[in-house]
């Protein structure tokens, strides 16, 4: 219940709500008795008392009929669920003063069979609304105890003298009435305590999915992104690739210590020296004459070390022996902190 957000004030509204779903026919029947009971004290010679009885009734009815009108006109759930449980329970109040009227002070003065009628009213009324009222606390207890308690006590007690047998009886009786609405009233709030819990968790569990299915977006159109990117970034490479493999100029990509990683097709033909003969071999060692070797590779070292692009004038050894006077462009690519991952060598003749 600690984990329900304003559990109590939900969980009322609720126990008000499903009161007033049975307070239109609780109403309407305790008119109809109200008119049967006026009948009764007609036919038993009581008229004017029955009327007088009537227009108090009447107007505990227009009471209660109002209060049930206006909480159906209210938007659901209410703000205020307490203030229309207070009308209830006042009305209900009323409604067992009513009906205690006809136990005590309105109790025929002679034996008839209003004494039946009455007892039979006050217990039909009494027991038979605990269904009705037992959602919220207090609200048949105000209709019952103001109704069947003072009647029994005039009944049993001061009416005809003391009967402890049978007034004893009656209060053991108005006791189990109490009892049992006290009973139907906790399983009432308990059964709606596991409708708000189940509302909770179901309110919780769509937030959830519904974070759930923004993040499962957002990584799709992360991940969309990212393939478009990707497959922008291999296209690119295709396009680079296939430009280094069919340019005309000789072309060997290097790493930063210029052994030979890629070797194109028009420096196979120029050179003589195929891909896969020369894959992993120095450059300067594999394409310098011997005579140059000495002051070449220090030349070119010298020129790498600037990190930036460059060329040099030096003749290159093709695998057949034959010089060629060619003219190397030096290009750092992929650095990495500043240091050159692979080096771009483009060869033209001098």
């Amino acid at each position: 219940m600690e984990k329900i957000p304003d559990f109590r004030r939900r969980l009322l509204a609720k126990q008000v709500n499903e009161l007033f779903v049975f307070a239109p026919a609780a109403v309407a029947f305790s008119f109809f008795g109200s008119i049967a009971t006026v009948v009764v004290f007609y036919d038993t010679g009581d008229l004017q008392k029955g009327l007088f009885w009537f227009l108090f009734a009447t107007l505990v009815m227009f009471f209660r009929a109002v209060v049930a009108f206006g909480y159906r006109q209210q938007t659901k759930p209410v703000a205020r669920p307490e203030d229309w449980a207070r009308l209830m329970i006042v009305g209900n109040f009323f409604a067992g003063i009513q009906w205690g009227l006809l136990g005590t002070v309105l109790f025929p003065t002679e034996h008839n069979y209003r004494e039946l009628f009455t007892v039979l009213v006050l217990t039909s009324y009494v027991a038979g609304s605990i269904t009705a009222f037992s959602a919220v606390k207090w609200a048949h207890l105000a209709l019952a105890i103001p109704a069947s308690l003072p009647s029994a006590i005039y009944i049993f007690y001061m009416r005809d003298g003391m009967n402890w047998l049978g007034g004893g009886m009656a209060l053991f009786f108005i006791f189990c009435v109490l009892y049992f609405s006290y009973k139907q009233h906790e399983i009432v709030a308990r059964r709606l305590t596991i409708e708000l819990e189940n509302e909770e968790l179901l309110t919780r569990s769509l937030e959830k999915n519904s974070s759930l299915s923004m993040s499962n977006s957002e990584l799709k159109t992360r991940t969309e992104v990212e393939q478009r990117a990707k497959l922008a970034a291999m296209s690119r490479a295709d396009q680079l690739d296939a430009h280094m493999s069919r340019t005309l100029l000789p072309i060997a990509e290097c790493d930063r210590n210029l052994n030979v990683i890629e070797w194109n097709a028009a420096a196979e033909a120029t050179l003589g020296y195929r891909h896969k003969d020369v894959r992993g071999q120095h450059l300067t060692s594999l394409l310098l004459p011997a005579e140059n070797q000495l002051a070449g590779k220090p030349a070119i070292a010298k020129l790498l070390s600037e990190d930036r692009a460059s060329s040099i004038d030096i003749p290159l050894q093709t695998s057949r022996g034959q010089r060629i006077p060619m003219h190397l462009f030096f290009t750092p690519i992929q650095a990495a902190d500043g240091i050159p991952t692979r080096i771009a060598v483009i060869m033209t003749k001098a």
